[in-house]
């Protein structure tokens, strides 16, 4: 039902949370999404899409982009970021995946390891990234002014004048899900 009034209000693509909730929306939608799964796994600090088993679900699920952790946090099998997205490139060359980082440096490193889409996410939320009162428009700006690819504003956006700030700073798109639930 949020997914259907964010549609009726303007809303072109949804972005949510399990692999339910991506077949669902895009049935009764048809629109686009982005597809995460949240799992928490011993070992790992990262949450959101954070092994081939969740990658393997969305895809499943026909996810039009896939979000994933992108962070510098642990990961539990030992692997960085960088070598997760090439092994999930050489499975799926042909996905779209969102990158959803913390910092300047992290979104970055993404882009550089062929991510198509970077997100602010998880700004403010890892031990290493400055939580600010509001959404980070620096953080937003920097990376629409050195990234090729769109960044999408997330974190703590929650009136439409920041959305529009945001917009006008060069985001691709603005994430509201706080705002909305």
């Amino acid at each position: 039902y949020f997914a259907k009034a964010a549609q009726q209000a303007g809303s072109k693509v949804i972005r949510t949370s399990s692999v339910r909730d991506v077949i669902a929306i895009k049935e009764k939608t048809g629109m686009p999404v982005i597809g995460l799964i949240k799992r928490n796994y011993e070992g790992f600090d990262s949450y959101i899409t954070p092994t081939m088993r969740e990658i393997d679900e969305l895809v499943e699920a026909d996810s039009d982009v896939i979000a994933l952790d992108c962070t510098y946090m642990k990961r539990g099998d030992g692997k960085t970021i960088n070598e997760f997205l090439k092994e999930i490139r050489e499975k799926y060359p042909d996905i779209a995946l969102m990158a959803d980082i913390s910092t300047f440096e992290e979104g970055i490193n993404a882009w550089k390891c062929g991510v198509d889409i970077v997100g602010t996410t998880m700004n403010g939320y890892t031990p290493h990234s400055v939580k600010t009162e509001g959404p980070n428009y620096e953080l937003v700006q920097k990376l629409v002014e050195a990234l090729p690819i769109p960044v999408i504003a997330e974190g703590r956006v929650h009136y439409p004048d920041q959305a529009k700030k945001m917009l006008e700073l060069g985001a691709h798109a603005v994430v509201v899900g706080g705002a909305i639930t």
